[in-house]
């Protein structure tokens, strides 16, 4: 379970799905989907503790992407409790563009990954790790599925290596598409959530962190 405490940072980053439109110009906006969701939450929950939610989404990140930005965006903002969220991009990316996603890059992948969570573990700070996921909307990305299934497997096995939290959401997000038809949790691509899709991120968050 995530503990909080009086004056925490809070840091999301990751993709497009945590950027979600905020904008860079006005440090305080946090976008319009689920850090939004989750920081309406928490600052109405634990007023007093004053926490300070940050949200370092960029839009079209990979995994490299991140890594690259890590020092500045991550370490030098000194947070208390970290999300992660990316992944799909390296799969997207590689598969329109037709470059097969091998097992070297595969490996690259989760040691890039575990730097990341190395340098968050010698500074104490608590990791939260959001799995990827992809819905079966429009058919094309069923082609995505095993990908996914794979990155998911080493983002759970990262978790386990570095005691964060893991917060599932592809089952649960795939289910809640097919009751309820998958473009109303990510309208046409399959992994851009609606509002209705941040909702459910959002709720998934605050379960699996018991916050």
């Amino acid at each position: 379970m995530v503990q909080l405490q009086h004056k925490n940072t809070l840091l999301f980053i990751g993709d497009s799905i945590t950027d979600a439109g905020r904008g860079e110009y006005f440090g305080a906006n946090l976008g319009q989907g689920y850090v939004n969701m989750i920081a309406g939450q928490l600052y109405r929950q634990y007023i007093p503790l004053q926490l300070n939610i940050l949200n370092q989404g960029v839009g079209g990140d990979k995994l490299t992407d991140l890594f690259t930005r890590w020092q500045v965006d991550c370490l030098d903002l000194n947070p208390d409790i970290v999300t992660i969220q990316i992944g799909i991009n390296d799969i997207w990316h590689r598969l329109s563009a037709g470059i097969p996603y091998t097992e070297t890059i595969l490996e690259q992948y989760k040691e890039n990954y575990r730097y990341l969570l190395k340098t968050l573990t010698e500074r104490e700070v608590q990791i939260i790790l959001v799995e990827p996921y992809v819905l079966p909307y429009p058919e094309d990305r069923l082609d995505w599925r095993p990908y996914v299934d794979i990155m998911k497997e080493v983002i759970a096995d990262l978790a386990e290596e570095y005691g964060a939290t893991l917060v599932k959401l592809d089952d649960a997000l795939n289910q809640v598409g097919e009751n309820l038809g998958y473009e109303t949790i990510t309208g046409a691509d399959g992994v851009h959530p609606t509002s209705l899709g941040h909702a459910f991120i959002a709720d998934q968050w605050l379960r699996h962190t018991g916050l």
